[in-house]
């Protein structure tokens, strides 16, 4: 969804027999404020993977647009950006949702790894509770769900690997790409790789 940057006074928008210009400027100014910040209205955020990687957050859509632009579009302006010597660590606090951005590509001069329009989605890491899996495992679920919603799940490294790929490159090894992170019996973050810079 693209975002509405202005509203032309001329422009009189109707909902049956009611004119928006005749309610007046505080209906626009309310318009804008929903308008501005897209996932205040989003109730839930499912997590969708396709070949290898994830496909969807949400509204941020990786495999149509991987950039932090599209991420803030998504999810409005993150709360705070780190950078460090080669990614951008953007977190939207409100959402608890983390997301890395980094670039294979270079930077143009005056660019940094938190420009917007220069890095695309490596990873990202959900803790909120209205984030959920396509096959429906939530953060805050009990960690005895796993297994009944994913059979083929399997604990390593310190995680559940929900969805697994294999890896054309190199040994060809397997890597997750959804996990489940469980604290005290309870899904506390589900994490999942984006990898758009490779492709």
């Amino acid at each position: 969804m693209r975002l509405l940057d202005r509203f032309a006074p001329a422009v009189s928008i109707r909902t049956g027999a009611v004119s928006l210009r005749a309610m007046g400027a505080p209906v626009l100014v309310a318009v804008a404020l929903a308008v501005s910040a897209p996932a205040k209205a989003q109730s839930t955020f499912t997590i969708r993977t396709s070949n290898g990687a994830v496909a969807r957050v949400g509204a941020f859509h990786p495999r149509r647009s991987a950039t932090l632009a599209s991420a803030i579009r998504a999810f409005g302006r993150p709360s705070s950006t780190k950078l460090t010597r080669s990614a951008c660590v953007a977190e939207w606090r409100r959402l608890r949702l983390r997301i890395l951005f980094t670039t294979l590509g270079g930077l143009l001069p005056g660019q940094t790894f938190c420009t917007p329009s220069a890095v695309v989605a490596d990873s990202v890491t959900a803790r909120g509770t209205r984030f959920r899996t396509s096959a429906g495992l939530r953060v805050g679920s009990s960690s005895s769900s796993i297994t009944a919603i994913y059979p083929s799940a399997e604990f390593r490294s310190g995680s559940w690997w929900l969805v697994t790929a294999v890896s054309p490159f190199g040994d060809q090894s397997e890597y997750p790409v959804i996990r489940a992170i469980v604290v005290a019996g309870r899904v506390r973050a589900l994490a999942g790789f984006i990898g758009a810079e490779g492709e």
